[in-house]
Parts: C-alpha cells; structure tokens; sequence
C-alpha cells in the first residue's frame, strides 16, 4: 500500500503537522535572556566578579521578567501561574526567581563588601549555595518547561534541558569574558580554555541530539529535517554553527594574540547570536503531530 507523506499544515484546518505559534519571540527572548543572566550570574559568583554579578542578576531579574511580563499581558497571571510548584515547571521557576532575587542581591553586597550588611560565616555560605543554585535552576529550567509539553515530540527529551543549559554556561562565560576585558581585568585562569571547550562540547551536544530526534517520532524527524534540509537550514548553518560556533572559536583564539575591544565584542556578539538563534529555533520550529489520517487524492495507489 502507497501512502503520501504527511506535510506541514498551512492552517489549523489542514491536514499535516501543526506548528507551534503560542510561545513567540518574547518567550524566546524571556528564555533567553533567564539562560544568559544565570550562567553570568554563576560564573561570577563562583570567580568573586562583582560587575558580572550585577549585570547576570540585573539581565535575569529585569531583562527575563520583563519579557515574561510582556508575554503574559497582566501582573496578576503571575501569581496564578505560581500555583502548584509540586506539579508545574513554570511554578518551581516563579519560586526560584523570588528566592534568586533575595538571596542574589544579599551575594552581590556580600561580595562589594557592603557596609551595611554583616552575615556570619555560615550563614553567608548558605546563602552562597542558595543564590548558586537558583542560578543553575534559572540556567536551566526553561527546557524543562518546553520538555513538559507532551504534544511536541522534538522537546520531550532531557537532552533539551542539558543542551540549554549548556549554551547558557557558554553564554555566561563569553559575557562574563568580555565584562572583564573592557573593563581592564585580568581574567581566572582557565575561563578562556573552559570556553573553547564549551564551544566544542556544545557541537557534539547538538549532534546527539539530532541523533536522537532521527531516532524518535515522525514529528520529531520532521522538524530536524526542517533544521537540516528545510526552512530553518541557513537560520542552522549560518547562525548556530558557523556564526555561534566555528566563528566565536576561531576569533577567541585569535584573541589570544591581538587584543582588541572590537575584537572582543564581535566575539560575545557571535556567540549570542548563536545562543538566541538556538532558543527561538527550538520554539518556532516545535510541531504537533496530526489529529487527523492523511486525505487521498483521486489516483493515489491504496
């Protein structure tokens, strides 16, 4: 028996794969920008940078939930969303976010050494730990937001919330990197090699990924041939990995030699690009499987 390959659905009415249009542009800038500011927020923290600490926390606690507010359309769904934490990522998310604020803010006076604030030791470590998980949380936690929506078989995988968090550490490196090197600052030892290293793991990362998405169902496979052979290949091959990728690792290297501000903002550019282009092709590539068989035409083999 012939059948016809099922194709992506002009409307809603069609018959075919359904893309997913709710989550747009401001989700994907909101998730973005949670990825970017965490992964700076942790690195700083962790390398006692005060400047990143404040722009990671200023790009998750204004920047993230600005775009979350704009998306949402009103205050008051925020306190309906965080309903339920025992059951919905989006809950455990607005929870981390207040706990992050807290606990973020008292880690950047701490550090500033802030006259006004005095913690003993132990009470500083834990809210160290605190903060640092709250940033890893925020780092990460988006992809298990899209991983929990069980129409879209592309997301309904753990290596979705792995591969973010991934690029968000890369993210927050290069920005914390880049922080340093306007400023005059000498950088940790090894934060340079760390991110040649992420912009390799990264790659090998993505290709597993793919691996296992041709692995998986129709739909699955059918966006990756979107990634690879369809609408969003130049977005993947020009962006993600020759921009993202090969270039910001080529010009890091070649930072080593020619120290340039110029040169060192093209590189963070690069690799936001790449960082973005990543999260908003994840949402706007997602596709519903169909609810319907596939319609004949007259002369179709059966």
């Amino acid at each position: 028996m012939a059948t016809r390959e099922l194709l992506i659905a002009p409307h809603r009415f069609a018959v075919g794969y359904h893309r997913q249009r709710y989550w747009n542009w401001l989700i994907g800038t909101a998730f973005f920008l949670g990825g970017l500011g965490g992964g700076l927020f942790l690195v700083s923290l962790l390398t006692g940078h005060v400047a990143g600490m404040i722009a990671g926390f200023l790009i998750v606690v204004v920047g993230k939930n600005s775009a979350h507010m704009l998306f949402l359309g009103r205050p008051e769904r925020f306190l309906a969303a965080a309903r339920r934490p025992d059951r919905s990522w989006i809950a455990r998310g607005i929870w981390a976010m207040g706990v992050f604020m807290a606990t973020g803010f008292i880690s950047i006076l701490l550090q500033a050494h802030a006259p006004w604030i005095h913690l003993s030791k132990s009470a500083a470590n834990i809210n160290f730990g605190v903060a640092a998980a709250c940033a890893v949380f925020i780092a990460g936690y988006d992809g298990f937001v899209m991983r929990s929506s069980a129409g879209l078989a592309f997301w309904r995988t753990l290596l979705l919330p792995l591969l973010l968090f991934m690029y968000a550490s890369l993210g927050g490196i290069t920005l914390s990197l880049t922080i340093r090197d306007l400023r005059g600052e000498i950088p940790p030892a090894g934060l340079e090699a760390l991110e040649h290293g992420l912009l390799v793991a990264n790659l090998f990362l993505l290709a597993i990924y793919f691996y296992r998405m041709s692995r998986s169902l129709p739909a699955a496979r059918e966006t990756l041939r979107e990634w690879l052979r369809g609408t969003y290949a130049r977005a993947f091959f020009g962006l993600v990995l020759l921009v993202g990728l090969a270039a910001t690792l080529l010009l890091s290297i070649l930072h080593a030699n020619v120290h340039s501000p110029v040169l060192v903002v093209l590189i963070a550019g690069c690799e936001l690009t790449g960082d973005f282009t990543v999260m908003m092709l994840m949402l706007k590539s997602g596709l519903f499987a169909p609810l319907a068989a596939p319609s004949y035409r007259r002369g179709d083999a059966i």
